[in-house]
């Protein structure tokens, strides 16, 4: 459907037959008297009213350049009257206009300035028409035009393999694993006991792409795990602690530390070390375990098993699990792939990839080319602006 301001065939047809109809009677009450439709006579009826409105003068050195101003624009004048730019009449009250300012009757002048108002305003109705005219025209050309364009983009639209449906509630199980399995990780973070969690941060951190942070450069959890490893009776408290419980524990005192876990120089070495591993961690738990549905698939079949396989490692705090098999079974069997190109031509194409699966953007097309045709075979029927103005 065109839009409410576009126009359509009959309505151009109707406004251009009047418009042309109009711009012929106008111009024939002028098109005999030259400098009118051209403007000249604008151009002269401006300089002499510009010399009017600034004709204040209180010394002879402004009254020199008044008349200096007035004899130039006489001679001016006099040239387009002897080229025969502008019509005798037009010429004789525009020559009287300045002899009247240049003996300083300034009322005489500018009445006789307003004698040319009627030709002037006759002229300028041709103009206006005539602009009214080009504006129509190259609507309808710019109308084509962007129908053309329309026609080309949406003819490019490939049909999406599957519905609109079907994409949302693949993006939104995407969203709800991401969010079970994020709910996952960082329950695991909080109640963990850390001989368990470290270790499995850990391994998960050296690879298969799950996104738990490896030790960065500069870190060593080696003799973290080693304290942790330590089945003895004085460091068990220490071991039971979570990661958000390790976290807490470079504040303690010296003195706490050594009343509640036996060595607090150990402990406080072992976690300076790790540090920075540990701050990577924390910073990165809600991004961590995350997918995109608009990854490369290829990738994800690699990465999501891993995911999956962590989550299991995890225990059983919620679906995550659950939902990361059923990603994975779907990327096995292609049903992930056909599903994410159809949410990129969704999230590309908006409402047009939605009619196009539909089967309504053939039609919406064919509409556009028609109206495109119509607009065209009018345009013929008329002429251009251009020879229009020109007469």
């Amino acid at each position: 459907m065109p839009p409410g301001d576009a126009p359509t065939a009959d309505s151009f047809e109707s406004e251009a037959a009047e418009l042309l109809e109009s711009i012929g009677r106008a111009r024939k009450k002028v098109e005999g008297i030259a400098g009118v439709l051209d403007g000249t006579l604008d151009r002269y009826r401006e300089r002499i009213d510009r010399l009017l409105r600034e004709s204040e003068v209180d010394n002879w050195r402004q009254v020199r350049i008044f008349t200096r101003d007035v004899e130039t624009i006489a001679a001016d004048l006099g040239k387009a009257s002897k080229e025969k730019r502008l019509s005798p009449r037009l010429v004789a009250w525009l020559d009287a206009a300045l002899r009247k300012a240049r003996r300083r009757d300034f009322y005489g002048a500018r009445k006789a300035w307003r004698r040319l108002d009627r030709i002037a305003e006759q002229g300028a109705e041709v103009r206006r028409l005539q602009a009214r005219y080009r504006e129509a025209y190259r609507s309808v050309e710019s109308r084509i035009r962007q129908l053309k364009t329309q026609v080309e983009r949406l003819e490019k639209i490939p049909k999406p393999p599957t519905s609109p449906e079907d994409a949302r509630a693949f993006n939104e199980s995407v969203d709800r694993f991401n969010e079970a399995s994020t709910a996952a990780y960082l329950d695991f973070l909080s109640r963990a006991r850390a001989d368990l969690a470290m270790p499995l941060l850990l391994d998960a951190g050296q690879g298969g792409g799950i996104g738990v942070p490896a030790p960065p450069p500069g870190s060593d959890p080696d003799p973290l795990m080693r304290l942790l490893s330590n089945a003895s009776p004085q460091v068990e408290a220490f071991r039971g602690r979570t990661f958000y419980g390790l976290l807490e524990l470079p504040a303690y005192s010296d003195a706490k530390l050594t009343h509640i876990y036996g060595d607090a120089r150990l402990i406080r070495g072992a976690l300076d070390e790790a540090w920075s591993w540990l701050k990577a961690i924390r910073e990165d738990e809600r991004r961590s375990l995350q997918i995109q549905w608009s990854e490369d698939a290829m990738m994800l079949r690699r990465r999501v098993p891993s995911v999956v396989a962590f989550l299991e490692r995890l225990g059983k705090m919620n679906d995550a699990a659950d939902r990361g098999r059923e990603l994975v079974a779907s990327l096995n069997d292609g049903r992930f792939e056909s599903l994410q190109s159809a949410a990129r031509l969704y999230a590309t194409h908006g409402e047009s990839a939605e009619r196009k699966w539909r089967g309504s953007l053939e039609r919406d097309i064919e509409g556009m080319r028609k109206e495109a045709a119509e607009l065209a075979t009018v345009l013929k029927k008329f002429t251009d602006p251009a020879k229009v103005e020109s007469g």
